[in-house]
């Protein structure tokens, strides 16, 4: 095969390497026992990593081989250097691997990757559960990286995997759907030279988790005529890419694996304050500060391992769920499981941090982006610093509540943090929405009637504090500018609050204001408001949704396509802020197995979590049920914050620390057409999170237990 430059000759040498690795193994196992010289089988072993390593260039040399394979052969090679410890080489194999998947990718989104020798590894009849076997590929690069003391890319490795494994796992657009909307001809060229790479091995592949038609772009999925050209499809490939980069405005990096220099750009986005990567791996955990120095800083989490965090996030799981069951009263959820948890949590990963933090961040800002990864994803680590000591409060006066729930821990007086989460650092560069109005619509979606205030006359729901902030008469008549440019469409109850009214609601449209007066232009939904039971699917997160009337859901896919997939001229464009409250929330996809132990996908995305890593700049959400009326102090605070930070000036908006050039920036604030604020004109609301600090400040200070104030998390800053 080999001499024929036959494309099979990878595949087999794959197979072929795969096996003399596990006769490796059980020779080792047995000389191990016996005592005997090991030298045969360290022969064996180098020639393994030295086929894996001829199979994973194998495209770069002499014969072509199709990228899935040598994908999957980068990763062995990686993976068995990584065990044992031959960290330069298994970088060296992961910047490979990271190379090939942009390809990879798209193959298994055209179902062109052969499902039978596919690169998930799934246990029989779990093939399709992609979050139980791929994510440990970011963790494991990055842990290598790391190990070898090359930071920066250690960051790239997560940045670039997980990118492309949360888009498939979404389905996002991809680079080559961005292309076919601009020139599909070329888009057309590309995946027919691609689909020649593969082989065109199973190119049904309906049981892939990434080629289901309902998460490809529509327009994909009609047959093209095959394009002829000269060369090998290597050459082809790497010919039409470069085309592409040259020729087609925006896509300079087509297809191109992200890197951390694009942070040193000129212009570049600046993320809110200190951002901290958390890396969890079966090698070691460590968290990565960026803050407004040339170089990443280092946290080794040395007191924790990967074991152990998924130990605590099981605990949290099962405490959550019999919570919500009745097993469990809030006082028994608190001191059995959150306060046990959260001590650990702050000795172990939060208090290092912070202690890093004082050290380098003295000019950063007070908010702290966190990125999870693996097992961190499923922690509650915004809330560890909620532990003083291990200790809570002695005292008459602080014995809980009414309902039994345990008296919130004091903050620890160190710590002068907040923390909001990103579900990648990339998430957090999305450029702003330009309008050329300071108008803003504000869409409210709940599957309850509307309701207009308790018996006793106060607000008990997140909505009615939303409608009594924003609205125009909650002055009491004083002008207010940021207030009259908010106009506010309820969709309430079962006549209103279905899947097609809402749709067309987040569709453009002028804004009708009480006074008769009209925008010029159609306007995006800025915020919206969702009081909707959840539904968080772990396993499969573009299912996750929210309920609305009539038993029917909104779909984070239902969203995602009406995003970025219709073709109409009016079709809906991101909002910049979204706050997603319930009092019924459930989450799908942790297993009990006969042993009683929890196994857990290997990282979670919430629903809130993933329109914040499509785009959406702000998004609140829960982690768990919450109480209405905890909600709507919550909710208060939020869009409090959100007029009294709107409408600032020019010259007044809050400045921001680069984190990696260090160079201070305006915050970002609504623009006017030639990309400026008139001094003296006043902008729209500051559509951000950081008002839900203020809401858990006041719960606390309430006396509120902790299972009633670490559920509300927020995305992005």
């Amino acid at each position: 095969a080999k001499a024929s430059k036959d494309p099979n000759w990878g595949r087999i040498m794959l197979r072929l390497c795969n096996l003399r690795y596990l006769r490796y193994e059980e020779n080792m196992e047995a000389r191990e026992e016996a005592g005997e010289n090991k030298l045969a089988e360290d022969l064996d072993l180098e020639h393994v990593l030295g086929d894996w390593r001829k199979i994973a260039t194998a495209g770069l040399r002499t014969v072509p081989s199709p990228p899935s394979v040598r994908f999957r052969a980068a990763l062995k090679w990686a993976n068995v250097s990584c065990l044992e410890g031959r960290y330069k080489s298994a970088v060296e194999a992961y910047k490979i691997a990271m190379s090939l998947a942009p390809r990879v990718s798209l193959a298994r989104r055209k179902g062109m990757v052969d499902e039978n020798f596919d690169m998930v590894e799934a246990p029989q009849g779990e093939e399709n559960e992609l979050l139980l076997n791929t994510f440990s590929l970011a963790s494991d690069a990055a842990a290598a990286a790391i190990h070898r003391g090359q930071l920066e890319t250690a960051i790239e490795f997560i940045e670039q995997s997980r990118e492309l494994l949360w888009k498939d796992a979404l389905g996002l657009p991809s680079d080559l759907d961005r292309l076919e909307t601009t020139n599909p001809s070329l888009a057309s060229h590309l995946s027919e030279v691609l689909e020649e790479l593969e082989q065109s091995i199973n190119r049904g592949s309906p049981g892939s988790p990434i080629a289901r038609p309902d998460v490809r772009a529509p327009w994909l999925t009609a047959p093209r005529e095959k394009v002829k050209s000269e060369g090998s499809a290597d050459d082809r490939w790497n010919s039409i890419v470069g085309t592409v980069r040259a020729s087609e405005a925006g896509f300079q990096n087509f297809l191109r694996p992200w890197s951390l220099d694009s942070l040193r750009e000129e212009d570049a986005p600046v993320p809110v304050g200190p951002v901290v990567l958390l890396n969890s791996s079966y090698l070691r955990c460590d968290a990565i500060i960026l803050v407004s120095t040339n170089e990443p800083v280092l946290v080794p989490l040395e007191q924790t391992s990967k074991a152990d965090l998924e130990r605590l996030a099981a605990q949290v799981i099962t405490g959550v769920k019999e919570l919500e069951e009745g097993a469990a009263t809030g006082f028994q959820f608190d001191k059995a499981v959150m306060e046990p948890v959260l001590k650990e949590l702050w000795e172990r990963v939060v208090s290092p941090i912070l202690k890093k933090l004082d050290e380098v961040a003295f000019s950063g800002g007070k908010h702290v982006g966190l990125v999870p990864t693996g097992a961190f994803t499923w922690l509650p680590l915004h809330a560890a610093s909620a532990i003083r000591n291990g200790k809570s409060r002695k005292g008459s006066d602080s014995g809980g509540d009414e309902e039994g729930g345990a008296t919130p821990l004091r903050p620890d007086p160190l710590s002068r943090y907040s923390f909001y989460y990103s579900t990648t650092l990339q998430s957090l560069l999305h450029r702003p929405r330009s309008k050329s109005t300071n108008s803003s619509r504000v869409l409210v979606v709940s599957d309850q009637p509307s309701r207009r205030a308790s018996l006793l006359g106060g607000i008990v729901t997140s909505i009615q504090a939303l409608k009594s902030q924003l609205s125009s008469n909650a002055t009491d008549g004083a002008e207010d500018p940021v207030r009259s440019n908010i106009h506010i469409e309820s969709l309430e109850g079962p006549a209103v609050a279905v899947p097609d009214a809402i749709f067309k609601a987040l569709r453009p449209a002028p804004v009708l204001y009480e006074s008769g007066e009209e925008t010029d232009a159609p306007e995006g939904v800025d915020a919206v408001h969702l009081s909707c039971p959840t539904f968080c699917d772990a396993l499969r997160p573009a299912s996750s949704s929210w309920r609305v009337a009539d038993g029917s859901s909104i779909r984070i896919s239902d969203l995602f396509t009406a995003w970025f997939y219709s073709r109409r001229h009016d079709a809906p464009t991101l909002p910049e802020f979204v706050f997603s409250s319930t009092t019924s929330h459930r989450i799908d996809g942790p297993a009990t197995a006969g042993s009683g132990a929890v196994r857990l996908p290997q990282e979670l995305m919430t629903p809130e979590a993933a329109l914040q890593f499509a785009g959406v700049k702000g998004v609140i959400g829960q982690l768990w049920n919450a109480k209405s009326e905890d909600a709507s102090v919550i909710a208060t605070h939020v869009y409090k914050a959100a007029v009294t930070s709107g409408g600032a000036l020019r010259d007044d908006r809050p400045t921001h620390t680069h984190p990696i050039t260090g160079k201070v920036s305006r915050g970002r604030g609504v623009t006017s057409p030639n990309g400026s604020t008139p001094v003296g004109h006043h902008a729209g609301p500051a559509w951000e999170t950081k008002g839900l600090e203020d809401g858990l400040t006041a719960l606390r200070a309430a006396n509120v237990p902790l299972f009633r104030t670490v559920p509300f998390v927020r995305y992005g800053p």
